[in-house]
C-alpha cells in the first residue's frame, strides 16, 4: 500500500506533466497565430502598393499608399517577433519536459 507522501508525489508529477503539455500546446498555438497575423499584415501591405496603377495618381495618393504599406510591413515584423518569442517558449518548455522525463 502506498503512503500518503508517495501518492502526493505521483499526483504532483502527473499535474506537472499535464501543465507542461498544456503550456507546450499553448505556445505552439500562439506561434502559429502570430505567424498567420504576420502573413496577413504583409499581404495588406502588398495590396496597398498594388491598388490601382501609379499613372493618374497624385503624389499625395501614392505617398498614402506607400505609408499604408510601410505600416503593414512594420505590423508584420512585430507579429514575426512575437512568433519567434512563442517559438522559443515552446522550445524551452519542450526541453524542460524532456529533461524532467529522464
Amino acid at each position: 500500500m502506498k503512503s500518503f507522501i508517495e501518492h502526493a508525489k505521483e499526483q504532483e508529477q502527473l499535474e506537472e506533466g499535464v501543465i507542461r503539455t498544456g503550456a507546450i500546446m499553448s505556445y505552439g498555438t500562439q506561434s502559429r497565430k502570430y505567424g498567420d497575423e504576420a502573413v496577413r499584415a504583409f499581404k495588406q501591405g502588398q495590396q496597398a502598393l498594388q491598388r490601382g496603377s501609379a499613372q493618374g495618381r497624385s503624389v499625395e495618393e501614392r505617398l498614402e499608399r506607400i505609408e499604408a504599406a510601410l505600416d503593414a510591413l512594420l505590423s508584420g515584423l512585430i507579429q514575426q517577433r512575437q512568433q519567434i518569442g512563442a517559438g522559443i517558449a515552446l522550445n524551452v518548455a519542450g526541453h524542460l519536459l524532456a529533461a524532467k522525463a529522464r
